[in-house]
């Protein structure tokens, strides 16, 4: 019995090649187009041609140390200090107000100032509570009939502290001026809720709540509301904010079937302003072609597959919630901002995991990628122990079968 209870289990281990391959793999795709699509940019700041690619390195180094961190260090560890992590997470996204601290751009407070630095603490902020929730829920979930993960439901009021603590979060990034990311993380979390099995009637209030509010804070802010037109009327504004959406179309049409080689675009060169940041995927398409994107998704398709496949067999609900979420964070990012470069949906300030320039963007993305490789690994201890726990449950059973029959006979 244990040998067939570890038999997925050792098939997941053995899954863990592909899933690295995938991820170094689109980390080196981002970087090879980050280098062509910056160099003019680059050197239109008085820069050497490579500016962005070097700094790029560098943060990809950062970034490395925490994936390599994160995909070795015990998670059960980790695990028991996610309330003063989370409290410190929440703390850390008050700092860009504070006098001194603050990088405010384009009138948003979402980045700090340290020692030279900037980082943006939202950015961190998403896989902290993905982690909490997936902790929080786990504690306060009903298990199913057969006890596997993803089964059974979470009562609605054990939903309120999770729920308040997650929208405090979204409060404090929506103030820091970003509701884009505001937006990412209140998607997550009721994604979450609803892997956890929350009831209807608390996404209906959530919903009733929130959409109300989503709209007033559209319709409030100048900068929102030319955004949804420039998105709805393109002509409104064709040298204003419409002007990189529409740059980015042409781009990605100029490139065709095939692409016109990496380093060999033009339209990204002066036409797209800081191309090598949340808009670098019409560089991609540009110089890789619909042979590129369509790459480019299968990629992330398998990368998906990998991850959610491991979510759903994972008997653990806390892991499965985990690599859940962590995995649909990746995937909201890459579709919101792949939709928004193609014009699909209004501009957001998403950054593309693993392409757009950016230290925090890409750090964040490491840590989160870190976690699921080191829940693709498992614990083989934990999980021959879970087995040997499910053989002596299902012998405990067969005998009270047994035991039952002898009594009616």
């Amino acid at each position: 019995m244990s040998g067939f209870a570890l038999e997925p289990m050792a098939k997941d281990r053995a899954e863990n090649g592909p899933f690295l391959a995938i991820l170094f793999l689109l980390a080196g795709m981002g970087l090879a187009i980050l280098w062509s699509a910056s160099c003019g940019f680059a050197l239109s700041m008085n820069q050497t041609s490579d500016f962005f690619f070097v700094r790029q390195l560098r943060f990809l180094g950062v970034a490395f140390l925490g994936f390599i961190f994160l995909a070795f260090f015990p998670l059960e560890k980790l695990r028991a200090q996610i309330m003063p992590i989370t409290i410190i997470g929440l703390l850390c996204l008050l700092l860009p107000f504070i006098p001194g601290l603050e990088d405010v751009r384009n009138s948003g407070n979402r980045w700090i100032k340290i020692a030279g630095q900037t980082l943006q603490p939202s950015e961190f902020w998403k896989p902290i509570s993905v982690f909490y929730l997936a902790h929080i829920l786990d504690n306060r979930r009903e298990n199913g009939p057969d006890g596997s993960s993803l089964n059974g439901g979470i009562p609605a009021s054990a939903c309120i502290l999770p729920f308040i603590l997650t929208g405090l979060g979204c409060v404090i990034i929506f103030l820091q001026t970003d509701f884009s990311t505001a937006v990412i993380c209140a998607l997550i979390a009721l994604s979450l809720f609803w892997a956890a099995g929350a009831p209807v009637r608390f996404f209906i209030g959530t919903l009733a709540v929130g959409l109300p509010l989503g709209v007033l804070s559209v319709l409030t802010a100048k900068y929102r509301l030319e955004r949804v037109l420039a998105f709805l009327v393109p002509d409104y504004a064709p040298h204003g904010k419409s002007y990189q959406i529409l740059a980015s179309m042409r781009a990605i049409r100029s490139g065709g079937f095939f692409g016109k080689g990496i380093g060999l675009g033009t339209l990204k060169i002066g036409s797209i302003p800081e191309v090598q940041s949340d808009f670098i995927f019409a560089a991609w398409a540009e110089e890789l072609g619909f042979i590129g994107v369509l790459l480019f998704l299968a990629l992330w398709g398998f990368l998906a597959w990998f991850a959610y496949r491991r979510a759903y067999r994972e008997t653990d609900t806390f892991r499965s919630l985990l690599g859940f979420g962590l995995m649909t964070l990746l995937l909201l990012e890459v579709l919101i901002n792949v939709a928004v470069v193609c014009g699909s949906v209004p501009a957001t300030g998403i950054a593309l995991p693993l392409f757009s320039a950016g230290g925090s963007s890409i750090v964040a993305s490491g840590c989160i990628c870190g976690l699921l490789v080191n829940l693709s690994r498992g614990n083989e201890a934990g999980e021959r122990k879970t087995a040997a726990k499910n053989d002596d449950a299902g012998m405990d059973a067969a005998f009270g079968a047994m035991g039952r029959g002898a009594d009616n006979v």
